[in-house]
């Protein structure tokens, strides 16, 4: 496969509500890989055209015309849906208002805005191994591998969901509500122990009831990679613009901890912020400029009164 090994997307992305099947799902994610973010202009209006080959589809035979014509009719309305009720706000996105198919070749149409928010590149992304979510057999099990991909890499890798959203976002069809034992044995743990044997990811996860009717699931993500293969961090060996940053960084007071992911990670949004607050830094605005900055590069959850 000559895909990129990776991609990208944003939580907003991630955490919506979406129903695709397992191939849909499939499809969606290798259109995603194949966008360009340099053909992408932020201020001209320019739908992306996106060619994902049938053969790199596992779930459908090349010769399956008919499965395959009944999944893109059905992928060419799905809606991926944004919502947040507690602030009367909603999106509903299209991913692919049109869908073409010829001699093997799947050419999906994306709107110039929707390719925007797929390539929203900031603080808050997933990174998510294109041939392990293949490799998941059904869109449950490929959903919450994305999910709990969003955690892998944070300084807090603890996610908390209480089981009516966690149905939401897996699109559970069948109904689990007031059947919490059934939903853990059939959903939860058929997809972590699918997610721990085929991904990079070593899942755990303990249940317990809140309170009546109310179970809250806590997943633990974690990779794989040893400890000892990560690359040592190496100050001296700074290039001059994230030496720079490295100053910055001890100047503004952010624990040492954080230097290395920041720098290698979180560089490009570190200067936007830096540039955006360079007042509010000069005016002192800030009682803590280190804590501003490592909750908005998503690094720690903010604390809420």
């Amino acid at each position: 496969m000559t895909e990129q090994e990776t991609i990208k997307q944003p939580n907003l992305i991630v955490f919506s509500k979406q129903n695709f099947s397992a191939t849909q799902k499939d499809i969606m994610t290798l259109a995603i890989s194949r966008l360009d973010e340099g053909k992408i202009q932020k201020d001209l209006f320019q739908n992306q055209l996106i060619t994902v080959t049938a053969k790199m589809l596992s779930e459908i035979s090349q010769k399956d015309y008919i499965r395959l014509k009944t999944e893109c009719k059905s992928l060419n309305t799905k809606q991926i849906e944004i919502s947040d009720d507690a602030n009367e706000s909603f999106c509903f996105i299209v991913p692919f208002p049109m869908v073409e198919y010829k001699k093997g070749i799947i050419t999906l149409t994306m709107l110039a805005p929707v390719a925007q928010q797929f390539l929203e590149l900031k603080t808050k992304y997933t990174e998510i191994y294109i041939r392990e979510s293949l490799s998941l057999d059904t869109f449950t099990k490929k959903r919450l591998y994305e999910l709990l991909s969003s955690y892998k890499n944070r300084n807090i890798n603890v996610w908390n969901v209480y089981d009516k959203e966690l149905i939401e976002l897996l699109d559970a069809t069948k109904s689990y509500k007031s059947r919490p034992k059934q939903f853990e044995n059939e959903i939860i743990t058929s997809c972590v122990d699918a997610i721990n044997q085929l991904t990079s990811l070593r899942v755990k996860y303990t249940r317990e009831k809140v309170e009546r009717g109310v179970w809250l699931t806590t997943f633990v993500v974690e990779n794989k990679q040893p400890k000892a293969a990560i690359k040592k961090f190496n100050p001296a060996a700074l290039d001059e613009k994230s030496a720079r940053c490295l100053e910055w960084l001890k100047k503004l007071g952010v624990n040492a901890k954080y230097h290395q992911k920041i720098i290698e990670n979180c560089q490009p949004e570190f200067w936007k912020w830096m540039n955006s607050n360079k007042d509010n830094l000069k005016e002192g605005k800030f009682k803590s400029p280190a804590a501003v900055l490592v909750v908005h590069l998503g690094l720690v959850e903010p604390k809420i009164d």
